[in-house]
């Protein structure tokens, strides 16, 4: 054990102190500024351990581990949790019809238990593609939107920014795909993964509902932290040359025919010039991807990342790599291609395409993406090949199982850790949330459970971890 500093001894202290005096129905409750939240009775506590950095809470049934650097506060009491809440008010109320156009609008931010409130001004769209055109009260409902504040605010302890993100999650009976695809990328070491936060939403003074709220992809020190020369670009159908021919910023990659999107540089800070050179540069990519030699390809790209990647989308059965939609990368200043951030996962988890417009149906079976053989799996397009490429080389397989291997003993156990937390905060939103916008199946009658959904989530992804795990170990072994 380390040495004790002052807010190990301030805790030490405290929970000695109620142990001690044996006080029924009081709770410990953690909150860390990452969203974290728990509390369990104190007279069903162990033992407290600070190892290193780690706060170590032992308790009948559990425990909970938490960096000591992340917690925020303790408390011991009978408090409940409350979740956090945003007021929206448009200019005169109007309503937002476009995600192209802001609005203004007024912000005001009860930031329940954990954290802080503020009242701010700013602007506020539309956003999305199919959540957004299919939202006409007929196949979705609560849209999502995108919210730029005049000012830059903390929003929910995430770092201060003007840009924010309100995903409505609508397909997604669990309500945490998003969040499990987040948590996944943090725990396989993606250096930009979007935060989860939970929050209810009224809009021009009427509830709208339960909200996903993370941070919007773009360039920044907090966000996607890319040089002024570095650029960010998402491979997606709808943001291509052929759905949004008159953008400016996309082009046909000249090998796979990818539809490239440049996220960065935008607005007048991307010129032609600097367009043709994005350009350019990703053929070389593609080039050296072609070609699969793997010391050429590790110069320009991060081999790692594409790995991990790889095994995010296959986890969670993401069908729209073959689109491909929501597919990120950006360059640093080494001039190395990494992918990522991860985006948008409500169209995985064996998603019933079928039934796309008024179901929410997923976890039928567990099909692979990448099938038995990924360097020559015939069910993809040219342009998913580009993916799945590196398969053909020897160390890449080999670097690729070795991956898989280390990080899927406690994936599952590790994230959804956190889940079960969140779930936990959101428990009493989303039965107000149900009732605001009630989901039911095909019939028309039976209304979708989100605590069945989430159980089937889990359960469908324990056993995904055994099909990949039979499947990755069997991949041939490349030349």
């Amino acid at each position: 054990m380390s040495k004790f500093n002052l807010m190990e001894k301030y805790i030490l202290f405290l929970f000695c102190w109620l142990v001690s005096m044996s006080v029924n129905a009081q709770n410990v409750n953690i909150y860390t500024d990452n969203g974290f939240f728990h509390k369990f009775p104190i007279d069903k506590s162990d033992t407290l351990h600070v190892i290193d950095s780690l706060v170590i809470f032992k308790y009948n049934g559990g425990e909970i581990n938490a960096e000591q650097n992340d917690i925020d506060s303790i408390t011991f009491g009978t408090v409940d949790f409350k979740n956090a809440v945003l007021y929206i008010n448009t200019e005169e109320e109007k309503q937002i019809t476009s995600r192209d156009t802001f609005m203004n609008c007024h912000c005001k931010m009860d930031g329940g238990t954990i954290f802080k409130s503020f009242e701010c001004y700013g602007k506020i769209r539309g956003r999305g593609n199919s959540t957004w055109l299919w939202t006409d009260g007929l196949i979705y409902g609560r849209r999502p939107y995108r919210v730029k504040f005049n000012n830059k605010n903390e929003m929910l302890g995430m770092k201060k920014n003007k840009d924010w993100v309100l995903l409505a999650n609508w397909r997604d009976g669990s309500f945490m795909m998003n969040a499990f695809a987040n948590e996944l990328g943090r725990y396989l070491g993606f250096p930009f993964s979007c935060h989860n936060r939970f929050c209810e939403v009224y809009l021009n003074n009427e509830y709208n509902g339960l909200y996903q709220i993370c941070e919007q992809i773009e360039r920044d020190d907090d966000r996607v932290d890319v040089p002024i020369e570095g650029a960010i670009i998402s491979l997606d159908v709808d943001d291509g040359p052929e759905s949004s021919p008159n953008t400016g910023n996309n082009f046909w990659s000249s090998i796979y025919s990818l539809p490239v999107s440049v996220k960065y540089p935008k607005d007048d800070e991307l010129t032609t010039a600097r367009l043709e050179e994005i350009k350019q540069d990703f053929n070389v990519l593609e080039s050296l991807v072609n070609n699969h030699v793997y010391e050429n390809v590790a110069k320009r790209l991060d081999i790692k990342s594409l790995i991990d990647f790889l095994i995010v989308q296959e986890l969670t059965c993401n069908v729209e790599l073959d689109a491909p939609r929501s597919m990120y990368m950006y360059r640093d200043s080494l001039n190395v291609w990494h992918f990522g951030p991860l985006w948008d996962f409500d169209a995985g988890f064996d998603f019933d395409w079928s039934d796309m417009y008024t179901g929410h149906t997923y976890y039928a079976s567990q099909k692979l993406l990448y099938g038995k053989d990924p360097a020559n799996n015939p069910n993809y397009s040219w342009g998913t090949r580009f993916f799945l490429r590196m398969f053909k080389n020897k160390q890449f397989v080999t670097e690729y199982k070795k991956r898989w291997n280390s990080v899927k003993g406690n994936l599952i156990t590790s994230i959804f850790t956190r889940l079960d937390n969140y779930k936990a905060q959101i428990n009493n939103a989303q039965s107000r949330n149900q009732q605001r916008w009630p989901i039911y199946w095909r019939d028309g009658v039976t209304k979708i459970n989100y605590d069945s959904e989430y159980t089937k989530l889990k359960k469908w992804l324990t056993s995904r971890i055994t099909v990949m795990t039979s499947a990755i170990n069997s991949y041939p072994a490349g030349y």
